[in-house]
């Protein structure tokens, strides 16, 4: 009959949004996690008389806003963060890229967000320097957020990338569309993490608590980096917990009672009233370069 035929489709359009959904969700926190798992990251080098400092990169590994980057193209020290924002949280990652962490060029250049190539000439911070003199690599510096303004929302990325012989942020490009918004918390541990640390301390190394962005940067200096209170906060920066809003493709008519209501990423009922379906995601990602365990 007709109105069989009618729920039938009806329940069809439901089912494919809700698969798009799910498999959408799950591709966009892969993307993420695998990123921030390399946070940090520093191939090691032996200097030559001691070990100051063994990491060609040594600095902060994740920095992020509640609202957005004022200027997402900003030189990393320079990150500014917006007061609102429709699209959520963004995220700043940084690790000493490589042909084996990313897929390399044609040219065997390591890779940013996008694949674009990166020039290796970042000076090492390896301290005191090796015999030869200090060497270079290259810097990873990929700039995740959603882009709301447009009517489908998506998630994008830049990145350093190759510019001649220099390397600037690229242009933001779209990785994953109908990503409606990203909320991002971080643990983080009483003192900024020590790299390299011989044992485990739990003042650096547990978790004590989950922190937005803006808290995180009102931290107190701990005078471990009295000099720069952004290093001495960011640096405390354990795991990051992820959550995504994710919208169907396109409208769903008819759908049944209760079909618009989703959990939002603060664990709120929110019906949505555009006919769009939606769904949240989380996962809850380590800093393995930064976390060091019992």
């Amino acid at each position: 009959s007709l109105a069989a035929y009618t729920a039938s489709s009806r329940g069809s359009q439901i089912s494919q949004a809700e698969t798009q959904l799910n498999e959408d969700g799950i591709l966009a926190l892969n993307l993420i996690q695998q990123q921030i798992k390399q946070a940090g990251y520093s191939s090691q080098v032996i200097p030559s008389n001691g070990a100051l400092n063994m990491g060609n990169y040594r600095g902060v590994a994740v920095r992020g806003c509640d609202f957005g980057f004022t200027d997402s193209g900003a030189a990393f020290d320079d990150l500014a963060c917006a007061a609102s924002g429709s699209g959520g949280s963004a995220i700043a990652i940084r690790y000493e890229a490589t042909t084996d962490n990313t897929v390399p060029t044609s040219a065997s250049l390591p890779t940013n967000c996008l694949g674009n190539g990166i020039n290796v000439i970042t000076p090492s911070d390896v301290s005191p320097p090796p015999t030869g003199g200090a060497g270079i690599y290259a810097l990873a510096d990929n700039r995740y957020l959603v882009d709301s303004s447009d009517s489908q929302p998506m998630l994008t990325c830049r990145g350093a990338e190759k510019n001649g012989t220099a390397n600037i942020i690229g242009t933001s490009q779209p990785l994953l569309v109908n990503v409606e918004s990203m909320q991002i918390l971080y643990g983080v541990a009483k003192l900024p993490s020590a790299e390299l640390a011989p044992t485990h301390d739990p003042l650096r190394h547990q978790i004590v608590g989950y922190k937005t962005a803006a808290e995180i940067d009102a931290l107190t200096n701990s005078g471990t980096f009295p000099s720069d209170n952004k290093l001495d906060s960011w640096e405390r920066v354990l795991s990051a917990r992820v959550c995504l809003v994710m919208r169907s493709d396109l409208p769903v008519r008819d759908a049944p009672e209760g079909a618009f209501t989703y959990k939002s990423c603060s664990n709120i009922d929110t019906t949505g009233t555009d006919g769009y379906l939606r769904k949240t995601y989380t996962t809850t990602v380590l800093l393995r370069n930064r976390l060091l365990t019992q």
